[in-house]
């Protein structure tokens, strides 16, 4: 018995692009999830080189950042469903680390501040609002493809699209009108002396206090901090504990405070953050 071509079952296009591999049509919310994905992972390598450059070691967020933006731009690329079903909790949990980064909540919180300055806090400003559209995007992405619907843009596109524009043009203007950088001075918490410490250096390079007494150091992120007797000398660590010196032997310093001391000899003493290159403080006991 012949069997009439005409008579097989075909898939229709919906069943195609059902197939566990099949690739999505293109459409205006992938091509905008791809390049958000990419400026910010392009942002994160920047980011990461400069860092580097001037401090000695990004942030383990910048890094998680920065891997997590390449490959959701790899999974956007792919068009295959469930690839972009995967990038959608790895692009909310990317939004979570630009709000918590502690060199981006320093910048935000300090517009002015002694790192980078204004500029950085736009280019921060644009990470951010590239983020929100990602996350926005890809989950928009996530509902035409199971939903099967027109691969046109949503009505809500423009109103993302301009939302985020006036965030970044809104909070420019504000941080172009904030007070200037007032610099930081050695403070006493209950007759200790006091001094804070920013994602990537100590507030003051030196301090000097009386014979007898404590420091006290206290983070002003979440920054990971690795203290030590000794400078950088250059790109090298030179591990040295002077006479007289208390012990700090990898104290950790992490979003928390700890107390150095007592300085009980008058000298001249250093100790380094062993993580951020050049990142020094002289302490002078008088």
């Amino acid at each position: 018995m012949m069997i009439n071509k005409q008579d097989e079952p075909t898939m229709t296009i919906e069943a195609k692009q059902a197939h566990l591999f099949s690739r999505q049509p293109p459409s205006i919310l992938s091509k905008i999830a791809f390049w958000t994905f990419l400026i910010v992972a392009l942002g994160g390598i920047g980011g990461t080189v400069a860092i580097t450059l001037s401090s000695g070691a990004p942030s383990r967020d910048i890094v998680t950042l920065m891997i997590g933006e390449i490959l959701c731009t790899v999974l956007i690329a792919t068009r295959i469903r469930w690839m972009q079903v995967i990038a959608l909790p790895i692009s909310a949990y990317l939004f979570y680390l630009v709000l918590t980064e502690p060199f981006v909540l320093e910048s935000l919180t300090d517009p002015k501040g002694p790192h980078g300055g204004i500029g950085a806090f736009i280019g921060e400003m644009v990470i951010l609002a590239d983020t929100i559209i990602a996350l926005i995007v890809t989950l928009g992405i996530v509902l035409q493809d199971y939903r099967g619907g027109s691969r046109k843009a949503p009505r809500w596109l423009p109103s993302l699209l301009c939302g985020t524009l006036g965030l970044v043009i809104g909070a420019s203007y504000i941080g172009i009108l904030a007070q200037p950088y007032s610099a930081p001075t050695l403070t006493y918490t209950n007759g200790v002396p006091t001094l804070y410490v920013s994602a990537g250096n100590f507030d003051l390079s030196s301090v000097t206090i009386a014979k007898g007494s404590k420091l006290l150091l206290v983070a002003a992120t979440n920054s990971h901090h690795v203290l030590a007797n000794g400078t950088w000398q250059q790109n090298t660590p030179l591990l040295k504990r002077e006479p007289g010196a208390p012990l700090i032997n990898s104290l950790p310093l992490d979003g928390d405070k700890v107390t150095i001391g007592p300085f009980v000899t008058a000298g001249t003493y250093h100790i380094l953050c062993l993580i951020h290159h050049g990142m020094n403080l002289t302490i002078n006991v008088q």
